[in-house]
């Protein structure tokens, strides 16, 4: 998804968000990122502390965040800290009943079990088309379109995420934070219509963050700015346009 997200956003952006290339993040203990050190957990707090001090190292104060699933959920944080001029969360991480956390974490678990098994051979079992959308079903709805070597990479970063069960058990499992009333920039919660790992979380958010628009995607996943990044663009625009009424010098950008 990275490489989708570097691929396209730039050439994408519209008129409110500013121009130069987006700063594109990659979570600690994500993909092939660096996890936190072993003596900290990898929770909410420590992670967004983690964004914050990337941020202020390149000289970014307050931009406008595109988060996906955990870091939808840091941009909500980034948020709540006043680090932020507009938030767009895909799938944020939230609140959850018992037996929906359940699924999830199984759901996560699997996925992460069955990519590490495909990882060895992700060059091979990606060429078929049909493998390669059962492949990452859990992901995009319209896998079939991700090509042969963008899936294979997305396998093996998912399968090569070194913190991963620590983020599971820190950061996803854990989290139940209803309070963002310090939330004051306009927040756009997304949701693709054929998410199989969101459930009722985004939906919960939107109703818990004051003034967020809840926006739903047709025939997108979990990874949605993968499967309809046009769309996307046009709600960190709508977002971003927002926060320009208020504050009309906005113009830094970040994705997580």
């Amino acid at each position: 998804m990275r490489s989708v997200v570097a691929a396209r956003l730039p050439a994408l952006v519209g008129p409110h968000v500013g121009s130069g290339p987006p700063l594109l993040l990659l979570l600690p203990g994500q993909g092939r990122s660096p996890a936190l050190p072993a003596t900290v957990r990898p929770t909410v707090r420590a992670l967004t502390d983690a964004v914050e001090q990337e941020l202020d190292r390149r000289g970014v104060t307050v931009p406008h965040v595109l988060g996906v699933s955990l870091g939808g959920r840091l941009g909500l944080e980034l948020a709540r800290r006043q680090r932020a001029r507009s938030v767009v969360a895909i799938s944020p991480t939230g609140p959850l009943t018992p037996p929906e956390r359940a699924y999830q974490v199984a759901m996560l678990a699997i996925s992460r079990l069955a990519f590490r098994a495909l990882a060895p051979a992700a060059d091979t079992v990606t060429r078929p088309v049909v493998v390669r959308a059962a492949a990452l079903v859990p992901l995009r709805a319209r896998a079939w379109r991700t090509p042969p070597d963008e899936a294979a990479a997305l396998i093996r970063g998912f399968a090569a995420a070194e913190d991963f069960w620590r983020l599971l058990s820190c950061a996803v499992l854990p989290e139940a934070t209803v309070d963002y009333r310090a939330v004051r920039c306009p927040v756009r919660i997304v949701q693709g219509t054929h998410d199989l790992l969101s459930l009722s979380q985004a939906a919960w958010l939107a109703m818990l963050v004051p003034g967020a628009r809840f926006r739903v995607l047709p025939f997108t996943g979990h990874s949605a700015v993968a499967d309809d990044p046009e769309r996307v663009i046009d709600l960190v625009d709508e977002a971003a346009a927002a926060a320009g009424r208020r504050s009309p010098t906005s113009r830094q950008r970040t994705y997580l």
